[in-house]
């Protein structure tokens, strides 16, 4: 009998949950000014303020930050910068070999002449070609570079 008395006071307390939480909220103005309520007004409308979320009781994992000596080293910095440049120039690379892709099926109506079609096809690939001689340049910079800087 006792089991059957927190059964129910349980299956009590879960449908008064979520009764609570299908209640509507009205956005109502009194005075100038924008209150929330459960009892709607003259002046409510039915307020979208979405789902009301779950919260967890337990904290957040801690984050150990980077001690500013280990961030503000110059090695560090030249290392990442030389990184992000490579990086730069690789993306470069591939978005000038794709534009010679793209180019190379495609002929427009101006260049009935073929020299025309030629000569935009030339200026893709020298751009190919400079973007790759900047990324050969990074990497012959970093093989060069100290090993305390890489």
């Amino acid at each position: 009998m006792n089991n059957i008395t927190r059964l129910f006071a349980a299956a009590l307390l879960s449908a008064s949950a979520l009764s609570a939480q299908a209640t509507p909220v009205y956005e109502c103005i009194q005075n100038g000014q924008r209150v929330y309520t459960q009892n709607p007004g003259g002046n409510c409308q039915k307020a979208d303020i979405g789902r009301v979320g779950l919260y967890s009781a337990s904290p957040a994992p801690a984050v150990q930050p980077q001690t500013p000596a280990q961030e503000n080293r110059p090695e560090n910095r030249a290392a990442d910068s030389n990184q992000t440049q490579r990086q730069a120039a690789q993306r470069q690379l591939e978005q000038a070999q794709k534009a010679l892709e793209e180019g190379k099926q495609v002929r427009y109506g101006n260049e009935r002449n073929y020299v025309r079609y030629q000569q935009r096809i030339q200026s893709l690939e020298a751009a190919v070609s400079e973007a790759q001689q900047k990324l050969d340049a990074l990497d012959k910079t970093d093989e060069s570079a100290p090993e305390a800087f890489r």
